[in-house]
């Protein structure tokens, strides 16, 4: 079998022999899995696989193109594919490469699974959800073990090798009593070792005791305007749609981003500070290589409330003259506030505590209309019935301007750290 290495080297010779400029990147992958299913624990299998993506430059014309093959017939395909569509792509001059650094290799994580500790964990986990939370019911549950080993070149000499392991366990689930059930939920948490019980970590005791409570849910009658207390996996989605509608590439590029021409400016409430941190320890699956061939740095995107940097890469750096940022994004980690959870609740007149959010993508300015899932109405300083038909509208930037509490309880799922966040003047409707 060839290497990464050998793989890489025929791509950029490739290119050098047409006279262009380049970069591959080369990906082996496996995947170790452990499925619940019919009450049991089964379907213990491994899936590798390859891929190979290559990028042309030609006289300031891109083509890219992928494979799922090593050998050297596809490599050569892969390349010629790569060719052809940069001939007949427009001239761009913001197209280019990351530029010559020192070659350097990364690895964490265990490179091979631990089975039977995968599945003594996940056995243990659910004899511990049978005893402590008997309406539990799984539409499925899954551990995994995933290992990559990655490989960035390009025709100036850059060279990054990145070896990572890790686990990953998921599970979807309602509560169920006689005819009656609740909604489905989920968690889900990465790990570098299975030394911990899984209820134990992240979020999972918590959310697993609040499903057993949406058995029985209360409609909502009429309208108001309240204040919501995002859990913290409801609140990375609120980040994730900030970062897409407001800070990405795209959106800069094509100057509907409102927040163009806010950096260095307030743009949230001064409780908010909010990085992307690949490189983080406590992060169990981050990453070291930029897309476009640099290596992940962490950065602020907000610091007390005051917008630090976008999330763009070099083309749209390019393309807009703003600096290109550290990271790609993600692996977000907003700093501990000064208040305890339970006190946030305790200081809410009406309200809700939302644990998750369905609704379509948002408008261009950050309004948002959607549904508040697997979530509790808060009453007088108390978190009372589960509610279903719940409405919520608002918009972002809005949003994270009216934060008025963080708490100091954060949970780490490892992909992110963050709170629990309080948002006040959100519309929440009935029917």
């Amino acid at each position: 079998m060839r290497t990464n290495e050998q793989i890489a080297q025929q791509v950029l010779s490739l290119l050098r022999e047409q006279g262009a400029e380049g970069a591959c990147s080369v990906s082996r992958t496996a995947k170790t899995e452990l499925y619940y299913e019919s009450g049991k624990i089964d379907m213990v299998r491994t899936n590798r696989n390859l891929s190979l993506s290559v990028k042309a430059l030609k006289n300031q014309k891109k083509g890219t193109s992928s494979v799922n093959s090593g050998d050297e017939a596809s490599v050569r395909q892969a390349v010629a594919d790569a060719l052809t569509a940069a001939e007949v792509a427009k001239e761009d001059a913001a197209e280019g490469l990351s530029e010559s650094a020192a070659p350097k290799q990364f690895s964490v994580g265990p490179a091979a699974p631990d089975k039977d500790a995968m599945y003594r964990r996940f056995r243990e986990f659910l004899d511990e959800v049978a005893r402590k939370y008997p309406t539990i019911s799984f539409d499925s549950a899954g551990i995994e073990h995933d290992f990559s080993d990655d490989l960035y070149v390009n025709t100036n000499g850059v060279h990054y090798q990145t070896r990572q392991g890790g686990y990953g366990f998921s599970p979807m689930f309602m509560s169920k009593q006689g005819d009656r059930s609740s909604s489905f939920n989920y968690f889900g948490v990465i790990f570098r070792e299975p030394s911990s019980p899984f209820l134990s970590l992240g979020n999972a005791a918590q959310t697993l005791e609040d499903t057993e409570k949406q058995l029985n849910t209360r409609t909502l009658e009429g309208k108001f305007t309240g204040e919501v207390i995002f859990t913290p996996q409801c609140f990375e989605d609120l980040l994730g749609s900030v970062e897409g509608n407001f800070l990405s590439g795209g959106v800069l590029i094509d100057g509907t981003s409102i927040w163009k021409d806010k950096k260095e400016t307030q743009v949230a409430d001064g409780r908010l500070t909010w990085r992307s941190c690949p490189r983080s320890d406590e992060i169990a699956w981050g990453y070291f290589v930029t897309g476009d061939g640099y290596e992940a740095r962490n950065m602020d995107i907000i610091q007390g409330g005051v917008l630090k940097n976008f999330v763009i890469g070099r083309y749209a750096a390019q393309k807009t003259g703003l600096p290109r940022s550290l990271s790609d994004g993600g692996c977000y980690v907003v700093d501990a506030g000064s208040d305890c959870l339970e006190d946030m609740i305790g200081s809410t007149g009406r309200g809700l505590l939302m644990n998750r959010f369905s609704g379509g993508a948002p408008s261009s300015n950050g309004d948002i209309t959607g549904v508040a899932k697997n979530s509790f109405l808060i009453e007088n300083g108390k978190v009372t019935d589960a509610v279903s038909e719940v409405m919520i509208s608002g918009n972002l930037a809005r949003m994270l301007a009216d934060i008025c509490a963080v708490s100091r309880e954060r949970v780490n799922s490892g992909s992110s750290i963050l709170p629990w966040v309080k948002i006040r003047g959100i519309v929440i409707s009935g029917k």
